[in-house]
């Protein structure tokens, strides 16, 4: 019969107690790798009953009476539903308010007793129109056979001093402040003497 050292005895169960710890830490990893596996499980089951829920009230909002609820659930809450075309139609009524209340404002300037503008230019028999009739700060005028176009609305000699100077700067070299009185063109001299603004006679 053979004989075992105790030295050798002892690497032995060394041994076979190591192999006996990896046994148990490969139980105990499989233990948990299955527990893991069935949680997985029961959220696959949840997650797919949560999309078969979802997926039903999709295809239920779709059905012809849940329009009408859709409808009654807006009104009770004061909403409406808008379509596109009275969307553009609320545009336009707005652009025309908007054309309507700059058309006011230039009225209620030239009302006034003096207006001052800078002409551009004075054209022989010229027929087309260089401005739409909504841009209010242009105006054409006939006046000695010639068309004659003027920029700006301005209460005060000043401001329209300032835009003369920018006007010139832009190659409108010939360009000159006008006034009007009530509509009617006046001399730049009497205009300055009605605006008390006399400072600018020189």
């Amino acid at each position: 019969m053979p004989y075992i050292k105790d030295k050798n005895l002892v690497n032995i169960y060394e041994e076979v107690d190591k192999a006996n710890q990896t046994i148990h830490d490969l139980e105990k990893s499989l233990k948990e790798e299955e527990e893991n596996n069935a949680v997985l499980r029961k959220h696959r089951v949840i997650l797919g009953v949560v999309g078969l829920l979802f997926l039903i009230l999709f295809l239920w909002s779709f059905l012809p009476g849940s329009d009408s609820i859709n409808k009654k659930k807006l009104i009770e809450n004061n909403q409406t539903i808008v379509n596109n075309d009275s969307i553009y139609q609320l545009r336009e009524e707005l652009a025309a308010a908007n054309a309507r209340l700059a058309q006011e404002e230039s009225n209620r300037i030239t009302d006034r007793t003096i207006v001052y503008s800078v002409q551009i230019g004075a054209f022989n028999n010229f027929k087309a129109h260089l401005f739409s009739d909504e841009l209010t700060t242009i105006k054409e005028f006939k006046e000695g056979g010639f068309n004659k176009y003027a920029v700006g609305n301005f209460v005060t000699y000043e401001e329209a001093r300032i835009l003369k100077e920018d006007l010139r700067r832009m190659g409108f070299k010939d360009c000159f402040i006008i006034a009007q009185s009530y509509g009617q063109r006046v001399d730049i001299k009497e205009a300055l003497q009605l605006s008390e603004e006399t400072q600018y006679l020189n």
